[in-house]
């Protein structure tokens, strides 16, 4: 194997579970997605609110709207050793307890550390963007 097919493999890895973490964040299911924080992950926005992995994991199975839709758009991974950085755009589409629809778009950083062989996120960062932020994202110039 090469070192391109190795980066390439452990790229496809990373984004495999950022796919398993939105899986789970979508079905609020906390008991999945535990195991794949580490136990010193943080969760920080913008406005310097900040969760430990116990309140991110309350909070992910608390969460008031029923998520009908989460994904993740423009993902791109760069590794450095033991360390991997993920961006991108997630975007949810959600109902409210009222019935209203409505949408999302967070421009977010996900970081992954490898600790004892297995790939653990350790720090999410997210920045709501504004609304009318459905079109194309690659257009958008930042």
């Amino acid at each position: 194997m090469t070192d391109s097919t190795n980066l390439s493999e452990l790229v496809e890895a990373i984004l495999q579970l950022e796919r398993d973490i939105m899986t789970a964040i979508k079905d609020k299911d906390a008991a999945t997605l535990e195991p794949m924080l580490a136990d010193d992950f943080i969760y920080r926005t913008h406005f310097g609110a900040e969760a430990n992995k116990a309140e991110f994991l309350k909070s992910i199975a608390s969460f008031p709207v029923k998520i009908l839709d989460l994904r993740g758009e423009e993902l791109k991974v760069n590794v450095y050793g033991d360390v991997a950085i993920l961006t991108g755009v997630q975007l949810a589409d959600a109902q409210a307890p009222e019935g209203e629809m409505e949408k999302s778009a967070v421009a977010f950083t996900d970081v992954f550390a490898r600790r004892d062989g297995r790939w653990l996120m350790v720090l999410a960062f997210g920045v709501e963007l504004p609304s009318g932020s459905d079109e194309d994202l690659s257009e958008t110039v930042f």
